[in-house]
């Protein structure tokens, strides 16, 4: 008898070449090589496998992985079947007979085994610990010819596979094995259950959904949804429109190196638009400005919610992907945010705003005209006050009160109000230095009922649709204009310059993060350090001094 090489079948005194379709196809192909002579038919059914093997490889899909998992699943469970079937009563399926004592019974002792290695197999899944089925990789990716591309797939399916595997086993101890389960691989659950597990819906499914309960529940709109909304365009960018439960740590660390890689002028200089990342990223270099760290962490802090909202309802599993990532704190001091102090304190208010200007059109020119509205008070409340800017913009009449005699304002988020967080609550005494200027004077003229607005003039503008809008962009041109315009500058640097001088007086952290709207940090600052006394509050305030700005009432 000729010895047969492989693939080669001798019928009615003919060679054949046959070979098994790789997965996801099934049978088998058999063709005929015409040929009586061993020799001619082994040389042919070598050319024949370097064929095969080019073709299958050459068109390979992610779905022949899929059905590798769905195959391995279903066997693993018809396996455990079996075993409940065989295992007789009154003895363990799992654990051994010398684990069954009179303190534990034997589904008592399973069912410890079970936890046992449950826990250990959804921990490998958490960490990616692809050693736990290294053996089945390598077996797996031989077997079916896998590409190199589709092993990080292989491994995570198996772990999940692992897990699903001994959650039904779990089940099946308490519940039992029947004719018909609803595990079983006959079943379509057992497909629905592992595609869920493997692919689950893909990113662009998720986010409609996702952005519309956080819109509902979180209050997320305005500008946060459009940068949220930006931060998953770059995602899918970066990645690409997968399956959810294909993110992980690795596809999340390729987005931060491109967004490291971002200029600082990326979304709004008119060069990057409409430009791949990848060439925004290839053209900046050698740049120096890149994005802020405060801007990475935003982008984080996007993708942490939605894999949170992900793992809470079960569509992702393991630890969220997006939290443990480093971002170093060092940036160039040209970068960091100002102080207004010293002399450029003293050009800003000795300006025409201040001492008087030509008409209300042409606020930055000299003149004899002194106009007393948010142009004018909005900054000489944020260098005694240290506010956000549209905490203040958004006063009403009612905000202004009096209690121990000590006028204040109270900070909050009724009617219309917007406010950053919970914390931006509070009640902030009114400086002496304000109401030497006659600032309740102003209120009283131009906000006499207790729903007018102190600014009356600023109109909702901008992403979040804030009555600061406007101002905001006022107050860049007119420091452009009057020549005091640096970067990082700004109004918000005048939260940083209250902040400097009250911890300067030696201010207590508590009164600090109370008047400036900060969280605390601690059980005892965050939720006890409430309704401080108005009386400390003024005090404290009062410690805000300015002797580069005089202002004539």
């Amino acid at each position: 008898m000729l010895p047969l090489c492989s693939h080669l079948a001798l019928k009615r005194g003919v060679f054949y070449y046959r070979r098994k379709l790789p997965l996801p196809h099934s049978g088998e192909m058999a063709i005929s090589l015409r040929t009586k002579h061993f020799r001619d038919a082994q040389h042919l059914a070598r050319v024949a496998d370097s064929v095969f093997v080019r073709f299958f490889r050459s068109a390979v899909r992610m779905t022949d992985v899929r059905t590798i998992l769905h195959k391995h699943l279903a066997e693993a469970l018809a396996d455990d079947r079996d075993v409940h079937l065989a295992t007789r009563h009154g003895r363990p399926v799992y654990a051994s007979v010398d684990s069954v004592s009179d303190d534990m019974s034997p589904i008592d002792a399973d069912l410890d085994l079970i936890g046992d290695l449950l826990g250990d197999a959804r921990e490998a899944l958490a960490t990616r610990d692809y050693k736990r089925v290294g053996n089945l990789i390598n077996h797996y990716m031989q077997l079916h010819d896998l590409s190199e591309s589709q092993r990080g797939e292989l491994a995570i399916g198996l772990l999940k596979a692992d897990v699903h595997s001994l959650e039904v086993a779990q089940k099946r101890l308490v519940e039992g094995v029947g004719e018909k389960y609803e595990y079983e691989p006959t079943g379509q659950s057992v497909g629905k259950t592992l595609a869920a597990v493997e692919t689950g819906d893909k990113l662009s499914e998720v986010l409609p959904r996702f952005l519309a309960q956080m819109s509902e529940t979180n209050g997320l709109k305005g500008q946060t949804l459009m940068q949220n909304r930006g931060t998953y365009r770059i995602l899918l960018e970066v990645c690409g429109d997968l399956p959810i439960t294909a993110y992980g740590r690795p596809e999340l660390a390729r987005m931060l190196d491109l967004l490291r890689g971002l200029p600082a002028d990326y979304g709004k200089a008119k060069r990057w638009r409409g430009m791949p990342l990848v060439d925004v990223v290839q053209q900046a270099r050698g740049e120096e400005s890149r994005l802020a760290v405060k801007t990475l962490k935003r982008h984080f802090a996007a993708l942490g919610g939605l894999f949170k909202y992900l793992i809470e309802r079960g569509e992702y599993l393991g630890q969220n992907p997006a939290h443990s990532f480093s971002f170093p704190e060092k940036v160039r001091a040209k970068s960091k945010r100002q102080m207004w102090d010293g002399e450029r304190l003293r050009l800003l208010f000795t300006s025409p705003v201040w001492t008087g200007c030509k008409t209300n059109a042409q606020r930055s020119k000299a003149g004899a005209l002194l106009i007393k509205d948010e142009k004018y008070w909005l900054p000489l409340m944020g260098l005694y006050h240290g506010n956000r800017l549209e905490e203040f913009a958004q006063l009403l009449r009612s905000d202004v009160r009096s209690d121990e005699g000590i006028l204040y304002f109270d900070i909050n988020d009724e009617g219309l109000k917007q406010i950053k967080n919970q914390q931006s609550k509070r009640r902030v005494p009114i400086h002496p230095a304000l109401l030497a200027m006659g600032f309740m004077a102003y209120v009283e003229s131009v906000a006499p009922s207790p729903g007018d607005r102190l600014f009356p003039k600023l109109k909702p503008g901008g992403a979040d649709n804030k009555l600061g809008h406007s101002f905001s962009k006022w107050w860049t041109r007119y420091r452009r204009e009057i020549g005091v315009y640096e970067p990082g500058l700004d109004y918000h640097s005048f939260r940083h310059g209250v902040t400097t001088k009250l911890y300067a007086a030696e201010v207590s952290d508590v009164f600090v993060d109370e008047l400036t709207g900060h969280e605390g940090q601690g059980t005892s600052r965050g939720v006890y350090a409430k309704e401080m006394p108005l009386l400390k509050l003024y005090e404290a305030i009062c410690k805000v001094e300015w002797p580069e700005v005089v202002i004539l009432p």
